[in-house]
């Protein structure tokens, strides 16, 4: 993976890496004249034509979206052959930074996270798209503490979800809904997704785990053990 902090993008000047994912690194940049940060989303490997046409359109689904607990895109470039979204800079990091694996949440944050995460999905779906990777580092927090709801990489458009094909499995195991197991997501995988965040935020573990076979088999025959046996 080359090293480009210090390089430019368009007007921004890259200056730290913020993460990496499977397909892309994001990196902090700063604005040539404005001196204004924002996050870019750089494909790291090398890529198809169909894959550089998804990149584009999650950068196309995102920028419709303007909500408070939404990132918001605010450009697409393309530098060399490699193709860049230009987004909002979240500072605060992500949920599963602030609160790593095993943290038990007060109840009134849990609601509160809650309530968040809800209204942006909601938003989400009332615009027809479904998000398939709700998970703690895909929701950022902001300066004032406030829950973004980030990477829409995965998202589908479905203006009727039943009228979707069989898609390819797609998400983090340990959240994803039977449905979307079984190639049929709809707005609901995104909402379990959430009560398995819920679940976690509350008892300080996910409902399944396990390989991967075991999490899709429980995901789609098991019942999770009552919140009661693991947070009396």
């Amino acid at each position: 993976m080359p090293d480009r902090v210090g390089h430019y993008i368009g007007n921004y000047r890259l200056v730290r890496l913020l993460g990496q994912g499977g397909f892309a690194d994001v990196y902090l940049g700063e604005h040539r004249y404005l001196k204004s940060a924002a996050a870019l989303k750089m494909r790291r490997l090398s890529f198809s034509q169909e894959e550089a046409q998804r990149f584009l359109e999650e950068a196309q689904t995102l920028v419709g979206l303007r909500h408070t607990h939404i990132v918001r895109v605010l450009d697409y470039a393309i530098e060399g052959d490699t193709p860049v979204i230009i987004m909002d800079y979240i500072p605060g990091g992500s949920l599963r930074q602030r609160h790593p694996r095993g943290t038990r949440l007060p109840v009134p944050l849990t609601v509160d996270y809650v309530g968040q995460i809800a209204s942006a999905l909601q938003y989400a779906h009332n615009h027809h798209i479904i998000h398939r990777d709700v998970k703690p580092e895909n929701i950022l927090l902001d300066s004032d503490g406030r829950l973004v709801l980030n990477d829409f990489g995965l998202a589908l458009f479905a203006p009727s979800p039943d009228l979707l094909t069989t898609q390819e499995l797609a998400g983090t195991l340990p959240y994803i809904a039977p449905e979307q197991v079984q190639g049929k997501p709809g707005f609901a995988s995104d909402q379990y997704a959430l009560g398995v965040l819920t679940y976690e935020w509350l008892t300080g573990m996910r409902p399944f785990e396990g390989s991967t076979w075991q999490l899709l088999e429980q995901h789609l025959k098991a019942v999770p053990p009552p919140l009661r046996e693991r947070c009396p």
